[in-house]
């Protein structure tokens, strides 16, 4: 698992970023946290998961990057909408993954 260098992080976990990070680097995976992550799949620009689905060895495997860290579900949507729009902003298209790749 790689993490993108400029990580989302929402405003209920900022705090805890780093602590979160190198729980979940660890094999430890905090209740309520939510990843964005770029898949494997060129078919999805990104995903939504728990952190605790990282538990499993197929999702590990199949995720290239963790894009965004958030407290929960709604947070995660937020922070989706934010990439969406940055990526927006610079690209005048909503190509995730190439954007995620000449800003990373």
């Amino acid at each position: 698992m790689r993490w993108y260098r400029n990580l989302y992080v929402g405003s209920l976990i900022k705090s805890r970023r780093t602590r979160v990070v190198d729980d979940i680097n660890h094999g430890v995976y905090p209740a309520f946290v939510y990843l964005l992550i770029l898949p494997e799949s060129t078919g999805s620009q990104l995903e939504i998961i728990r952190a605790s689905e990282l538990s499993h060895a197929y999702i590990r495997g199949h995720c290239l990057q963790i894009v965004g860290l958030a407290q929960g579900r709604t947070e995660a949507e937020s922070l989706l909408e934010a990439l969406v729009q940055d990526v927006y902003r610079d690209r005048k298209d909503a190509d995730i993954r190439a954007w995620l790749s000449q800003t990373n």
